[in-house]
C-alpha cells in the first residue's frame, strides 16, 4: 500500500503499487520547512486592454496552492500584483520573448508568476514553471501560468510550482519507466513512489482516463516487459484531468523540502 496526500481533504489516501515500490504508512513522518515564499504576480492585458483575471482569482489560486503545501509547512503570500500593459506579452511568441519578459519583471527574494493567455510554441496545456528555479536565483527564474487554467481550477498552480521546486511531469519518457519500478531512479520522473506514466504529451487523455467512472485509468497498453500499468492519475505532476488530481506523493514532498534546504536562503 503507498500513501498519498489528498490535500483537498487534508488526509491521507492509501493507493495500490507494484512491490518493487518503496512502501509508505500512515505513520511516515515529512520535514516541516516553516517558510513563507511571497509571489509577484505579473498580470498582462490583451489587445482590447482586458486582463482578464482579478487580484481575488489570483488570491484564490494562492489558497489552493497553500493546501497543497502545507504538509511540509510552506505556505505562500501574495505581497504584490503587477498590471503589464504589453498585450503582445499577453501571449508570448517564443522562448526569447519570454526570457525578455523575466529579464525585464522579475522581482529578486521572490517567486514571480506570470499570468498569460496563452503560448503557442511549447505544447503545454496550462503553463510552464522553470525547473529548480529555487536553486537557480541569478538565472531569473519565473512560472508562466495561463489565466483561463487559473479561473476554471486552480492545480496549474501546484503543478508548475512543483516543476519549480525541482518536480518532473510523470510521464517524463513517455512510457520509459518500468511499471515494477525497477529503474524508478534512472528512468521516467526520477520518482519511486509515483508509478510508472505511459501518457504521451498531445494524445487523445481519454485513451488514458475515463472521468465519467470515476477518473478510471483505462490504458490497455503496457511497458518493455509486457506489464500492465498502475498509473496514479490523481498525482498533481501529471497531465491528467484537473477534477482527478488529489495531491504529490510522499517522496514528491520529500524531494521539494530536499531542494529548499539546498537553495541559498538569502534569495528567497
Amino acid at each position: 500500500m503507498k500513501i498519498y496526500f489528498g490535500i483537498l481533504f487534508a488526509l491521507l489516501f492509501a493507493l495500490p503499487f507494484a512491490s518493487a515500490q518503496k512502501l509508505y504508512t500512515r505513520q511516515a513522518s515529512l520535514p516541516c520547512i516553516d517558510k513563507v515564499f511571497q509571489i509577484t504576480a505579473h498580470v498582462t492585458r490583451d489587445s482590447l486592454g482586458d486582463f482578464g483575471v482579478t487580484e481575488q482569482d489570483i488570491r484564490n489560486g494562492i489558497d489552493t496552492l497553500n493546501k497543497y503545501f502545507s504538509p511540509i509547512c510552506i505556505s505562500f503570500n501574495l505581497c504584490e500584483i503587477n498590471f503589464i500593459d504589453n498585450f503582445q506579452y499577453n501571449s508570448p511568441a517564443n522562448e526569447n520573448e519570454w526570457a525578455e519578459m523575466k529579464v525585464k519583471y522579475v522581482r529578486e527574494n521572490r517567486i514571480n508568476m506570470f499570468f498569460v493567455s496563452d503560448l503557442s510554441w511549447m505544447p503545454y496545456d496550462c503553463g510552464l514553471g522553470d525547473f529548480e528555479g529555487l536553486l537557480t536565483p541569478a538565472e531569473r527564474p519565473a512560472i508562466m501560468v495561463f489565466k483561463g487554467c487559473l479561473l476554471s481550477g486552480a492545480k496549474a498552480l501546484p503543478h508548475h510550482v512543483g516543476h519549480f521546486f525541482g518536480l518532473n511531469d510523470t510521464n517524463l519518457e513517455e512510457g520509459a519507466e518500468l511499471v515494477d519500478g525497477t529503474n524508478c531512479t534512472t528512468n521516467g520522473d526520477l520518482i519511486c513512489d509515483t508509478p510508472a506514466d505511459p501518457y504521451v504529451v498531445g494524445e487523445n487523455i481519454s485513451n488514458y482516463v475515463d472521468v465519467q467512472m470515476g477518473c478510471r485509468f483505462i490504458y490497455g497498453g503496457t511497458d518493455a516487459n509486457g506489464e500492465s500499468y498502475l498509473t496514479d492519475v490523481g498525482n498533481i505532476m501529471s497531465y491528467y484531468p484537473e477534477e482527478c488530481k488529489c495531491g504529490f506523493s510522499y517522496e514528491q514532498y520529500q524531494l521539494m523540502a530536499e531542494n529548499y534546504r539546498k537553495a541559498d536562503p538569502k534569495h528567497w
